[in-house]
């Protein structure tokens, strides 16, 4: 079976681009169920809307894997059995490392197919007010657009589908270990010292991407900024003050509803921020059991929630004095952010040598060499889906 050709079995290509493209992530979702489906100690349950697009990612990683075994396999005139990556690396990889993400959560998944080349387009919608000047968008309050009198002219309404072009950037790790290193712990410990820096080096990618979605995030956020002071102001108790952040955060929604009609719905909230939202009485942590069984390959963890308003992340990669307020995606096109995977994460070629960490060359030494690579774009597409929280 053809790994570019097998999806497109049964694809009538003259049907509109949606009907194809409707059937062509079915066909993906049941040729990957199993592996989506798959449990155990080191998976993450995959969320139902992320299931689809995950199919899709593992659909693009099996046949960029394909070409590259293809190209090899030409150059060298010979089979190269540990180039044959997907089932036994790449796919794993993913299947481990995605679920994890939490830009899977509060971002828009728009792979880029594996034809595109790394340049692609993204999408994103909106509706606009089509008889006023400037078109602005239907988030802009207009009590009276609407209003019409017998045998006028009704104004007009239109929805827009924008397209923007982004480029896939590039994340790559090396793993290397020696022979004897390989040979002890596996016979002293029964681990795989090749897995566990395989799997270590995809988690710590993965941790990357949620740290630059999350910067992408704040320095896109349009919709404002609100301060709030740490100093406890006269006639208050300190417990009476911190629960005065909360009133900076439902200001902080007020500006993403007074942009957009959206309240804000999750924070994610650097290290002194998330100290004092813990103090507010109506904050409910995560379980404890929770902590201890989920798996911690996030850059973005889950703290907890304060009740009724918003769920509450963490990351050491914000400023520990800042928030960032946004909202969740209400489906693939109604987002602010797009998250776009090209090449998901797959483990290049085993080497049986070092590697020269200044220069990369590789050295005839008893140690083994692999690299862990991804590609994916990401852009904020609608700013004032954000909002930030600063403590002065």
């Amino acid at each position: 079976m053809h790994l570019e050709t097998d999806v497109l079995n049964g694809i009538d290509l003259g049907a509109s681009m949606s009907e194809s493209m409707s059937l062509f992530r079915r066909k993906c979702l049941a040729k990957w169920s199993p592996l989506i489906e798959a449990k155990g100690p080191r998976l993450a349950v995959v969320p139902e809307e992320l299931k689809v697009n995950l199919a899709v990612i593992m659909e693009n990683q099996a046949i960029h894997s394909a070409r590259m075994n293809r190209s090899i396999s030409m150059l060298e005139q010979t089979t190269l059995s540990d180039v044959t990556l997907p089932v036994k690396f790449a796919l794993p990889l993913i299947r481990q490392a995605y679920p994890l993400l939490w830009a899977t959560k509060v971002a828009s998944i728009q792979p880029l197919p594996a034809i595109s080349g790394g340049v692609g387009q993204i999408f994103y919608q909106d509706f606009l007010y089509e008889d006023t000047e400037g078109e602005p968008s239907t988030t802009t309050c207009d009590s009276d657009y609407a209003l019409s009198s017998e045998n006028a002219v009704p104004k007009r309404m239109k929805m827009t589908i924008t397209a923007s072009t982004i480029t896939a950037y590039k994340d790559i790790l090396a793993a290397t270990w020696s022979s004897e290193v390989m040979e002890d712990v596996m016979g002293t410990l029964g681990l795989n010292v090749h897995s566990e820096l395989i799997n270590h080096c995809a988690q710590e990618i993965v941790r990357e991407m949620d740290y630059r979605v999350l910067n992408a995030m704040i320095g896109g956020a349009t919709a404002g900024n609100v301060s709030w002071s740490s100093t406890v102001e006269e006639g208050y108790t300190a417990k009476e003050w911190y629960e005065t952040l909360g009133h900076a955060f439902i200001d902080a929604s007020a500006l993403i509803y007074a942009a957009r009609y959206r309240r804000g719905e999750w924070i994610v909230g650097g290290q002194n921020v998330v100290k004092y939202i813990r103090k507010m009485q109506d904050f409910k942590p995560t379980p404890d059991a929770d902590v201890y069984t989920r798996p911690t390959t996030q850059g973005v963890e889950i703290v907890g929630r304060v009740e009724g308003f918003w769920d509450v992340y963490t990351s050491v990669a914000i400023d520990d004095d800042t928030a960032l307020m946004g909202v969740y995606p209400r489906s693939q096109l109604d987002t602010g952010f797009v998250l776009a995977p090209y090449i998901p994460i797959e483990a290049m070629p085993l080497i049986y040598a070092d590697m020269t960490a200044t220069t990369g060359v590789y050295t005839n030494k008893d140690k083994w060499t692999r690299n862990v690579r991804t590609r994916y774009a990401y852009k904020t597409v609608v700013g004032d889906l954000f909002a930030t929280v600063t403590i002065t």
